[in-house]
């Protein structure tokens, strides 16, 4: 199912988007593996990750999640279906990845109980792209709100193009480091940005890797 970007959606409307794509196997935003940006940014570019805890919200199978776990670094995928926090789980244990460094669980993004302290990690990638843009403005104050002074939003801005019938239309929608800036507001400052970051190949041209220092 698609939406206009004019139209009014509910929070309702979406959870049960999601869940129908997980129950019914839709999952085609998953590439099957770590996004060749994050890996590259991490592994060969050799960012250095804050300690502490971090979250990827919208995990999926939880393929980031797993990459950036590590000792002193403890994830959490959060996901709004069963399925896909079922899924992420066999494939972590599958994959032998310790659960004391990451786990998944079935949370809601904007309601759950942050940690004291909050998280010092965070990354989005599919995620914002497949919430409705009147979501934005609460997308960027619950970052504010869970993420820690000086902790790293590392997003991966996807779709930055889309073909002109589509424009207007998603999930997932169309961004623009503009509608990132807008969403994160005052709270968080821009400190690394790759235009030619690595990509899937089908998303070449589509995608750029940011991180975001919380202030």
């Amino acid at each position: 199912m698609a939406y206009n970007a004019s139209e009014a959606v509910t929070s309702g409307e979406y959870n049960q988007l999601w869940h129908r794509c997980w129950s019914e196997s839709r999952t085609l935003w998953d590439k099957g593996d770590v996004s060749p940006a994050l890996r590259e940014l991490i592994d060969e570019k050799g960012w250095e990750l804050p300690r502490g805890r971090g979250i990827v919200p919208g995990c999926g199978r939880g393929y980031d999640a797993m990459f950036l776990a590590r000792p002193g670094l403890v994830m959490v995928g959060a996901d709004l279906s069963q399925i896909a926090v079922e899924a992420a789980t066999k494939l972590r244990d599958e994959k032998g990845v310790p659960a004391d460094l990451v786990e998944f669980k079935l949370l809601d993004f904007f309601a759950f109980d942050v940690p004291a302290g909050g998280y010092q990690v965070a990354y989005d990638y599919t995620f914002l792209c497949a919430l409705h843009p009147t979501m934005r403005s609460a997308w960027g104050a619950r970052y504010a709100d869970i993420m820690s002074p000086g902790g790293h939003l590392i997003a991966l801005m996807y779709p930055l193009v889309k073909a002109e019938a589509d424009r207007d239309r998603g999930p997932p929608f169309l961004l623009s480091e503009d509608d990132y800036r807008q969403a994160l507001g005052d709270s968080f400052e821009l400190i690394h940005i790759d235009p030619s970051c690595k990509t899937h190949d089908s998303r070449v041209g589509e995608e750029v890797i940011t991180v975001w220092r919380r202030k």
